[in-house]
């Protein structure tokens, strides 16, 4: 499969998990919850859906905020844009041999913020690559899979993000700048 086609499918499956979220998780985990609007009318209108998402009629309020993937020793100047590098499941030799070609290919001056999704605990290495790790652990026991949730607030999360395979970071040049053009 070629990578413009493995980012196609990845870019596909994360726009139907984030198109679905858990509301539940995330109103619960809401970092903005406890701020109340200013006006009477909004808090009143939000005092009166929350009463109706307790009943199970409406979405829970998610305060709508910006989600920085920036790093407070690595703050990149101007604009920028975030780049999700999806890597479960992939072994810790070969993520890093991918994190080397996305350390090439990012060296010069861009607009690209990296964020690496990964559950290889190898944390003195990513330090190194002053990144965003947003690490999922398989962890067991009863009920739902954490790491199924984590993967799909994750998602959600980065709705708006440049999504590509890990394995991009070892592609040729001309399969990069195809990636890179493609539409989200």
């Amino acid at each position: 499969m070629t990578p413009a086609a493995q980012t196609r499918a990845l870019r596909k499956e994360l726009a139907a998990w984030a198109a679905e979220p858990e509301w539940a998780l995330l109103a619960r985990n809401d970092l903005l919850r406890h701020k109340p609007p200013q006006a009477r009318g909004h808090r009143w209108y939000r005092r009166a859906q929350h009463a109706l998402a307790m009943l199970g009629l409406v979405r829970p309020h998610v305060t709508k905020y910006s989600w920085l993937p920036t790093l407070k020793h690595a703050q990149p100047g101007g604009s920028y844009r975030t780049l999700m590098i999806w890597a479960p499941s992939v072994e810790r030799d070969t993520l890093r041999r991918y994190c080397e070609g996305f350390v090439q290919r990012l060296q010069t001056p861009c607009a690209l913020v990296p964020v690496l999704v990964t559950d290889v605990s190898d944390f003195a290495y990513f330090s190194r690559l002053r990144w965003l790790v947003e690490y999922v652990p398989e962890l067991s026991g009863d009920g739902p899979s954490y790491r199924e949730r984590k993967l799909r607030y994750l998602a959600w999360r980065y709705r708006d993000a440049l999504v590509v395979p890990a394995a991009l970071g070892t592609a040729s040049p001309s399969d990069w700048e195809e990636v890179m053009r493609m539409k989200l």
